[in-house]
């Protein structure tokens, strides 16, 4: 099988990667800046982001897996990536007639307020860049916002009749030097800087390895659907406890913000339901993982491969992908 991804020099991307290419299938990322991590195993790497993909590109593509992401905290920018890139890949992916495309999101791009124990399921209404602060996913965040806005280009894709769908993780847990959870939280949490999420916030996750098993199996699904791909749920404090123990030095204790925990939980059963696979990796197994690679060095100083960062933005006031 052909496959071009976009995001294959961050973590979940260079997962991704390496997977399809120790299947043996034929991996093209599209890339800013070449990764020796990818050359390694053997994908072939296109110079020039979004801009490079074009119909000719995409007619012999069989499947698009969309990993990239604008996690800055510009609207405009993020929009400029998230749903702007988005929309180019979808109506390219149409004009070359490629099979199937699957798109990563998230699940910060569920509208919810502070507090209250709702299941967000895969048809709770998402966050528009209207939301107030503190009425929608991420605080209307500009990365929840454009992440929404990029499902709607899916979707209108669809009507279009690309055969597409959509993955919402939660926080994902593994190790590698651009693992938001694995690395770049820990590195936060080591120099001081506390993140305003309540201890008590449910922190939902999911093990790269589950995400990537639940994506290859959408790959090659001709269902179109939208999935949260969810392993699991701990309040977040577990989260934290859980990073102090590996960390060189002890971070400072959490700061507790003036807001009501969110208590409640993402439906997790339709993605196992379609696909059949199991999403079932434990917590402790994910926080191993990680604490394996700090024992190694911080990770960002080793750059040890992942093989691999869709990357996630910094926290604001909840957990996100």
């Amino acid at each position: 099988m052909r496959v071009l991804i976009t995001g294959a020099t961050g973590f979940v991307g260079g997962r991704i990667a390496r997977r399809y290419s120790q299947q043996g299938d034929q991996v093209t990322a599209v890339v800013r800046t070449a990764s020796s991590a990818l050359e390694q195993i053997g994908v072939l790497q296109l110079d020039g982001g979004f801009e490079a993909v074009d119909a000719d590109l995409c007619a012999g593509i069989d499947l698009i897996v969309h990993a990239a992401a604008g996690t800055g905290p510009d609207l405009e920018q993020a929009r400029t990536v998230n749903q702007g890139g988005t929309a180019h890949l979808v109506d390219t992916a149409l004009a070359a007639g490629v099979g199937r495309f699957v798109h990563i999101s998230t699940t910060s791009v569920y509208h919810r307020a502070d507090g209250g124990d709702a299941v967000l399921g895969e048809d709770t209404p998402l966050v528009t860049a209207g939301g107030a602060p503190g009425e929608a996913g991420s605080t209307g965040s500009a990365y929840a916002v454009t992440k929404a806005e990029a499902e709607h280009e899916v979707q209108r894709a669809v009507d279009d009749g690309l055969c597409a769908a959509v993955l919402r993780p939660p926080a994902i847990l593994g190790a590698g030097p651009t693992s938001t959870w694995g690395t770049r939280i820990p590195r936060r949490l080591l120099d001081g800087d506390p993140l305003p999420i309540h201890p008590d916030t449910t922190f939902g996750w999911v093990h790269i390895d589950d995400l990537v098993d639940v994506l290859v199996a959408a790959g090659a699904s001709r269902d179109v659907f939208v999935a949260n791909v969810v392993t699991g749920h701990v309040p977040f404090r577990t989260y934290l406890d859980a990073v102090a123990t590996i960390l060189p030095d002890q971070p400072p204790a959490p700061v507790v913000p003036d807001t009501e925990p969110w208590r409640g939980r993402y439906a997790t059963d339709r993605a196992p339901t379609i696909l059949g696979v199991p999403i079932e990796r434990r917590f402790d197994d994910a926080m191993d993982e990680i604490a394996d690679s700090w024992r190694a060095g911080d990770p960002e100083q080793t750059g040890v491969p992942d093989g691999s960062s869709a990357g996630a933005p910094t926290p604001t006031e909840e957990p996100e992908a």
